[in-house]
């Protein structure tokens, strides 16, 4: 019998993975096996398939938590192509192959091309410029300082340098500013001249308005490293002050219930950014940002680092610059928006970019042709973006009721993931959290835990507490319930074919996850992708540019190696220190990385280890210097 190929998806960061092999292959924890998973809910040995005649037969081998096919627990069972089963918390996907293929091990199939961050349709990787970054940034690993002075770019220095611009970038700046550091030596180079310029585009793209709250928690307050007064407390003194006493009360019995008793409380995106601008303006932020594409980091021989980066010209060109510093921070953010390789192959093969969208890009028009016209619209993704596009084309129907939502999954979902007696709710086939992780892994048991275990046991870890899930907010579990009550809301399951356009409308071909379903057709008018962004290192020209050159060591969800410190393992020269933080350093010894308590948990680490290091400018963070910041803070005086 030729061999299979199995798809499966990660169930932490969504990354779509391969693997082709000669039956029989034997899955589970051990890694013994052909397949080895990493989760404490897969078994030694878990499964097996094997050829029986010209069947595939899946097999479980007495595991503790059995085998699911098509959401059937079974002893043993017959797939056919395009059948799903589970094990812990992978879904797989089966492919039998028409002809014979080299079995290969844990190879991985990337899901994205490498793209610019704010495009949806992925570009082939540039070739680097002819003459920049220069030649000799290719012939070193350490280059020579008298080398850099030769050459015909402006060459400048700093003592602080952070990369991206974003709120990784804010948050490291805020910590070191706090700390003792001059403005006028710290840089930081991006594109968005707000530090929170992407989010907001983002959170509005995937229709998330200023009005809107965010799922982020009271004291994740990006512009206020102690996190009090909290968004919270802020929001209840407006209200007091305003006279809606009534709001003010729910928000306090939030504070004091949550997560049991009620809702959790989430800030409202224009209370953040509001709140960021403040921030920005007292520690210098518009003198320290300056617009630039980095495209290279290489290390010097007078144990610093060397950038180079382009800016635009006053006539429209590009203008080449080099930048040294001894303390170096990458925070790029994610690299690419995620967009499901059947819908990129349509878009390519049709130019069509109005009727299947990303819900990141703008897409505005999909909801204002709703309400004049009515329609079907095809969701695809279960995670908080998935939720806020069907909370939308609800608001939508409010004005035109002749409109629908077809929800396509992959595979249903009957239980949630657990930890110990812990276990996820499950609504309708949607994981149920107050936020992307639980609440323990950003101070509590979880965090401590993580940092102290080996590789492979925190690999387990986060693929236990981590994967896609949704708040569990009434007013969205309601709009569920009445959508597939009233049938404008249906949930499918299926793996896709393709997509094509059939009579003026998007046919998405699905195989179904029995044997009854087989083949069929999805027909809407819009197909909205909501499956999140990419945060592959290969996906970034200049991550993967300073992997490649220095062959940095990767953790175990391929991203960034970073230390507790998070100090980019690999990359220190001499005196001279790299930290990163942000999605792409998930993986390493902190879980919740991207979210607006995380980095500010990487900066305060980081700033806390160059003080350790005697890095010039920054003093201990004791508590009466503390106090005396956080009142400088309170009056909105510079630090």
């Amino acid at each position: 019998m030729p061999p299979i190929r199995l798809t499966w998806e990660d169930p932490l960061t969504g990354d779509e993975q391969t693997l082709t092999a000669a039956l029989p292959v034997s899955i589970g924890r051990a890694a013994e096996n052909t397949l080895s998973l990493n989760s404490k809910l897969v078994s030694r040995r878990h499964a097996r398939l094997e050829a029986e005649g010209n069947r595939v037969i899946i097999r479980d081998l007495g595991s503790t938590n059995g085998v699911l096919v098509n959401g059937r627990k079974v002893k043993s069972a017959a797939l056919r192509e395009g059948d799903g089963f589970k094990i812990g918390p992978f879904y797989f996907t089966v492919h039998p192959l028409a002809e014979a293929e080299t079995p290969a091990r844990d190879e991985k199939t990337l899901t994205a091309a490498a793209f610019d961050p704010d495009q949806t349709v992925p570009a082939a990787r540039p070739p680097r410029a002819s003459r920049f970054p220069p030649a000799l940034f290719d012939e070193y690993q350490i280059v020579p300082l008298e080398a850099l002075r030769a050459l015909p770019y402006p060459l400048e220095e700093t003592t602080y340098l952070t990369i991206g611009g974003g709120l990784g970038s804010f948050a490291w700046v805020d910590h070191l500013v706090i700390y003792g550091a001059r403005p006028e030596n710290v840089v930081a180079i991006g594109v968005e001249e707000k530090p929170y310029g992407r989010l907001q585009r983002l959170a509005a793209n995937s229709q998330i308005s200023e009005s809107e709250r965010l799922r982020s928690n009271s004291d994740a307050c990006p512009d206020n490293l102690w996190g009090w007064p909290g968004y919270a407390l802020r929001e209840m003194w407006r209200d007091l002050r305003d006279g809606r006493f009534g709001h003010a009360l729910h928000i306090a019995w939030q504070l004091f219930g949550e997560p049991d008793l009620a809702e959790t409380y989430t800030p409202l995106a224009g209370d953040v950014f509001a709140a960021i601008e403040r921030e920005a303006g007292r520690i210098g932020w518009p003198r320290i940002w300056r617009f630039g594409r980095v495209r290279a980091i290489r290390k010097t021989g007078d144990e610093r680092y060397v950038v180079a980066y382009s800016q635009t010209g006053r006539g429209g060109g590009r203008v080449h610059k080099l930048i040294l510093a001894p303390y170096l921070h990458i925070a790029v953010g994610y690299p690419a928006i995620r967009f499901l390789p059947d819908l990129r192959a349509y878009r390519e093969r049709t130019r069509d970019f109005e009727h299947v969208v990303n819900a990141y890009e703008q897409h505005d028009h999909v909801y204002q042709h709703l309400v004049r016209h009515g329609g079907t619209v095809l969701v695809r993704g279960r995670g908080a973006t998935a939720a806020r596009v069907i909370q939308r084309v609800h608001e939508a129907r409010a004005r035109n009721a002749d409109i629908s939502v077809v929800h396509l999954m992959r595979a249903p979902v009957f239980e949630g993931s657990r930890f110990g007696r812990a276990r996820r709710p499950v609504h309708h086939h949607w994981e149920v959290q107050p936020f992307n992780w639980p609440k323990a892994c950003w101070g509590g048991d979880m965090r401590f835990l993580l940092e102290r275990v080996p590789a492979d046991e925190r690999d387990q870890l986060l693929n236990d507490w981590g994967g896609i899930t949704i708040a569990g907010r009434r007013d969205w579990i309601e709009t569920i319930e009445r959508g597939l009550q009233e049938g404008w809301y249906k949930i499918r399951f299926g793996q896709v074919e393709s997509v094509r356009r059939e009579n003026g409308k998007l046919a998405t071909i699905i195989r179904g996850k029995t044997a009854i379903e087989g083949v069929s057709h999805l027909v809407a008018d819009f197909i909205i992708d909501a499956t999140g962004l990419a945060a592959q290192l290969e996906y970034n020209p200049l991550l993967r540019d300073l992997v490649e050159h220095y062959r940095l060591p990767r953790n175990v969800k391929n991203r960034l190696s970073v230390s507790t410190d998070f100090e980019v393992e690999g990359m220190r020269n001499g005196r001279g220190r790299v930290y990163a933080s942000g999605s792409i350093t998930l993986g390493s010894r902190f879980a919740p990385v991207d979210s607006f308590l995380g980095l500010q948990y990487a900066a305060q680490r980081s700033a806390d280890h160059l003080v350790k290091e005697g890095a010039p400018g920054l003093r201990p963070f004791g508590m009466l210097r503390s106090v005396a910041q956080w009142l400088r803070w309170a009056r909105g005086v510079s630090p």
